[in-house]
């Protein structure tokens, strides 16, 4: 009689250790897998924030010859309108910034790509396949420019 007590005390100890296993990966499922996704969401959100900044500033370019009016000049705005680099093709931008978070079609067949980041949003239209406006939009202030080939159709809201 003493044998199946001791192996009835064994085999309590082996269900109470596979219950103490099940209860750990449910805990791990239900709390910490949340907290390490949004961990995991935010820096990607991060990422996409920095590839949004370093494009702009690589192909967003000041023209000196010109200089913006004092009426039209918006606060933190250049002092000189900016003009797109190049007319870079749609693979080359989204090779850049990666996947866009959306895509609409105009009535003409222009492509119009959205980057959404932490704290700015970019759009850029491409026509024929190639870049031709660039907006920047604040999202806190909603405040931006749109950014074309030429400098004279720069625009600061």
């Amino acid at each position: 009689m003493a044998r199946l007590s001791g192996a009835g005390t064994a085999f309590a100890k082996v269900v109470v250790a596979q219950v103490a296993i099940v209860a750990g990966l449910v805990l791990w499922l239900k709390v910490c897998m949340p907290r390490v996704e949004k961990a995991r969401a935010a820096a990607a959100v991060a990422a996409r924030e920095q590839r949004i900044e370093a494009f702009y500033v690589s192909i967003a370019v000041e023209d000196t010859s010109r200089e913006i009016p004092p009426q039209q000049a918006k606060f933190g705005s250049p002092t000189h309108p900016l003009r797109l680099r190049s007319q870079s093709p749609v693979d080359e931008v989204e090779q850049v910034l990666g996947a866009p978070g959306s895509q609409r079609r105009d009535f003409r067949g222009g492509v119009h790509l959205t980057w959404t980041g932490t704290r700015h949003t970019l759009e850029a239209s491409f026509n024929d396949g190639r870049l031709y406006c660039l907006v920047l939009t604040d999202r806190q202030t909603g405040h931006g420019a749109m950014v074309f080939q030429s400098s004279v159709y720069f625009h600061p809201f």
